[in-house]
Parts: C-alpha cells; sequence; structure tokens
C-alpha cells in the first residue's frame, strides 16, 4: 500500500522506502513529484481545466516546447492522453495520406492494447495489419520479409518501436532501420516511429531516430511527456495529411489543458538539463552492475532476461523485500530509472538484483 512519494522513492504503510525503478512504467522520467511539473498542473487545474476546442495559453506552450524535441520539418498534430490513441491517430494520418490500409509491424513491439495497435505486434490477426519478424530474430529475416511483403501488398506505413521492451529490450539497429526506410521510400510508405519510450533522451540521444540518423514521417511521443500525468503526442512531416474530414485527429481529451500543462513544464525542465550526459551515466552505472547477465537496452531502459521463465514473479517479490521496485513480463525484468534518479542508490539497487537474480535463479 504505498502512501507516498518523491523523486525516485515510494513509501508504503509501514513507513518503508522502496527504489522505484518501475517509475510508472517509465511514464515518471523526473521523479515522483517533480515540483515544476507540480506546480504548473495546480495553477492550471485552478485556472482552467476543462476539455473543449478553445485556444489556451498552455496549449501554446506545449506545442512551442514539442517543437524543440521532434525533428525539424514536423508540426505538432495534438497532444492525447495515451501512447494507444497517438497511435490510432498516426494510423489514420498514414492511411488517409496514402490511400492505402495495409500495415506492417513487428512481432514483440508493443504499441497499445486496442484491436489494431495490438494486431501489429502479433498479438491479434487483423486482415490489414502484417505482422514481420521480431528484431531478435536479426537483421537479414527482417530485410527478407520486408521487401517480399512491400513487393506483394501496397503498404500504407512501416511502424517500428526501436526498442522492444516488452519483447525482451532488441533494437531494431543500423543495418535493420536503413531498410525499413529504403523500402519505405522505394514503395510510396509512411515510416512511423513510435518513440513512447525512447524518446525524450531515454535512449541518451534526442529520440532513437536521431541516433540513427533518420527521420521518419511520423513520430509519436508518450511515457514521460508529462512526468506521469496521462498525456502523449503525435508530430508529422509538414504538409501530412492532417484534415478533420480524413484523419478526424480529435477527440474529448484532446489537448486537454492539465496534459498540455504537463508536458510544457516537463519538457522546460528537460531543456534545462543535460539530459544526455545524465543518462550516460545511469547507462554506466547499470552496465557495470548488471553487465555480466543477460541484459539488453541502452540508456535509462533495460531488460533483463531470466535463464528459464515462470519466476519473474518471485524475482520480483525477492527485489520488493530488498527495497527495489520493478516490472516484469514474460521473461523480462524491466528496469526504467527516472533521470534524476541518485546514482549511489542506482548502484546499491543493481547490487541487490545482481543478489536476487543469483539467489533466484542460480
Amino acid at each position: 500500500m504505498i502512501t507516498g512519494a518523491h523523486g525516485e522513492w515510494l513509501q508504503d504503510a509501514s513507513g518503508r522506502r522502496l527504489l522505484d525503478l518501475c517509475a510508472g512504467y517509465g511514464s515518471i522520467w523526473l521523479g515522483h513529484r517533480h515540483p515544476e511539473v507540480e506546480g504548473a498542473l495546480s495553477r492550471q487545474l485552478q485556472a482552467y481545466a476543462a476539455p473543449g476546442y478553445l485556444p489556451f495559453e498552455a496549449l501554446e506552450q506545449a506545442r512551442a516546447a514539442l517543437s524543440r524535441f521532434i525533428p525539424q520539418g514536423h508540426f505538432v498534430g495534438g497532444i492525447y492522453s495515451t501512447g494507444m490513441e497517438a497511435m490510432e491517430t498516426a494510423l489514420r494520418a498514414a492511411w488517409a495520406h496514402t490511400g492505402r490500409r495495409d500495415v506492417a509491424g513487428f512481432a514483440g513491439s508493443t504499441h497499445g492494447r486496442s484491436f489494431v495497435t495490438a494486431a501489429i505486434g502479433g498479438a491479434d490477426a487483423v486482415p490489414f495489419v502484417h505482422t514481420l519478424p521480431p528484431f531478435s530474430a536479426g537483421a537479414a529475416p527482417i530485410l527478407q520479409a520486408l521487401g517480399e511483403l512491400a513487393g506483394r501488398v501496397k503498404l500504407a506505413a512501416i511502424v517500428v518501436e526501436p526498442v522492444q521492451m516488452t519483447g525482451g529490450g532488441y533494437e531494431l539497429g543500423r543495418e535493420a532501420c536503413e531498410c525499413v526506410f529504403a523500402v519505405a521510400a522505394q514503395h510510396g510508405a509512411a515510416v512511423i516511429f513510435d518513440e513512447t519510450l525512447t524518446g525524450l533522451h531515454r535512449c541518451g540521444a534526442r529520440s532513437y531516430a536521431d541516433a540513427m540518423g533518420v527521420v521518419p514521417d511520423i513520430v509519436v511521443l508518450g511515457k514521460g511527456l508529462a512526468n506521469g500525468f496521462p498525456a502523449s503526442a503525435v508530430a508529422l512531416k509538414q504538409g501530412f495529411a492532417w484534415d478533420r474530414e480524413r484523419v478526424h485527429p480529435g477527440s474529448t481529451y484532446w489537448n486537454h489543458p492539465l496534459a498540455c500543462a504537463g508536458v510544457a513544464a516537463t519538457l522546460e525542465v528537460l531543456e534545462r538539463v543535460d539530459a544526455a550526459a545524465r543518462v550516460r551515466q545511469i547507462e554506466r552505472t547499470v552496465t557495470d552492475g548488471l553487465g555480466h547477465l543477460a541484459l539488453r537496452g541502452r540508456g535509462a531502459m533495460w531488460c533483463l532476461e531470466s535463464p528459464r521463465g515462470g519466476r519473474q514473479r518471485e524475482f520480483a517479490d525477492a527485489l520488493l523485500r530488498s527495497g527495489v521496485l520493478v516490472s516484469y513480463y514474460d521473461r523480462y525484468t524491466r528496469l526504467l530509472p527516472p533521470l534524476t534518479i541518485d546514482l549511489k542508490a542506482l548502484e546499491r539497487a543493481c547490487d541487490a538484483v545482481a543478489a536476487t537474480h543469483a539467489d533466484t535463479f542460480g
């Protein structure tokens, strides 16, 4: 029973502190209760917090802040409540822009829990959604499957979650990334990068696309965008379809005042700090402490694979007893430290993870 939170720490009903390496599944990027984000949300709540289409200052501030975190030549389409909603809207934009419907994604990716977004990662069968091999298969099978698919289907979009945090921490990689963009350019498909987790310097660079030196047609941001307040965003290349008749970009909570205030405040903080340098320190601490294990990821986002499945709950419970909170899925434990974490505390947590891993899995 959690009764309080501050920075990288949670407090339970007994008064015990827990180091939070789940951090709202990666959404608490600046630590719990960051004063500037809290203050912005409080002021907006007192001023104006109703959904609607009328302009207000926080929306303009959020758009201006986002413009510095998206590729040059892109515009901010809107701010949404979840990454799933943003991804659905990105797909509608790709459909409208290309006049096509078929979409390709990669097994092991997670883009949301709606019928279509889940199908992109292979969870459901949808006739116009095509699932390519997971990143764990390596570049060659991905290149072959993508080339064959593009040769027989007119694709509207290729959707990429560049680091598959639910799929084991495997990443797209440079060779496969270059192939995706080459195939898309050859066949007139849009490239949608789902940077919900990898954006905002989580992987070190401003985005994974920046790290690879590529420019997607559409970028989806989320998770830490408003430091725990539900918020995501869609950014599109100038000239991309974004009209009301075909794309239907709006919804009840589209550009919500509180989400906009949270986004503007979070991004203003990120602009002031050297986030890339801080992420390098986090990466070094994690790899120094856990690099001898089956660890994959980059920056401040890591997956630890267990040698055999079925005991993740036991592992997570043992870590919880030692004062460290993690999330897990299938065979993978996810470590998502906030940017503001004390590095000594992170080092001690990595020691606890390594010791508990040895006790649990041998």
